[in-house]
């Protein structure tokens, strides 16, 4: 019986950690759904020029600069860090989707990678559901177990 108790109890312990972090994986996935989204729906594509790129401190990444035009017409810069490739060339061009209005949202490529990145976010936001869910149900079924063996 001693053995029982300790196995349901340590399916408590790995429900509720599996819940937390669902938990923890679902506020940051939606958060990261809804900027997805709103890309999608009311983004622009404007091209984006590539105006430095600084090597990063102690690692083996850059630090890529590039202007784009905002909405108000004026330029606006946007950093990233890029591994070392020999693709990316200071003064050349590359797709940017941004939202109509004046906003720190940007997603460096094309509009269809947007969509390709939105559907992800969708999946993660359900993974993180289903995991609540078997967390929530490992817990109920363990404390269930634990009520009858005692």
């Amino acid at each position: 019986m001693d053995m029982v108790i300790l196995v349901l109890g340590a399916f408590v312990l790995a429900g509720g950690g599996l819940l937390l972090f669902g938990l923890m994986c679902f506020s940051g996935e939606r958060n990261a759904l809804r900027e997805a989204r709103e890309l999608e729906e009311t983004g622009v594509e404007v091209p984006a020029v590539l105006v430095a790129l600084e090597p990063l401190v102690r690692t083996d990444t850059l630090r890529a600069r590039y202007e784009y035009p905002t909405a108000d017409g004026s330029q606006a810069r946007h950093a990233r860090g890029v591994g070392p490739n020999p693709l990316h060339t200071v003064g050349e061009t590359y797709p940017l989707v941004r939202l109509p209005r004046v906003s720190k949202s940007v997603h460096m490529g094309t509009v269809a990678a947007v969509r390709k990145e939105r559907r992800d976010r969708e999946r993660y936001v359900r993974q993180a559901v289903w995991m609540m869910a078997l967390g929530f149900t490992a817990c109920a079924t363990a404390v269930t177990g634990l009520v009858l063996a005692s």
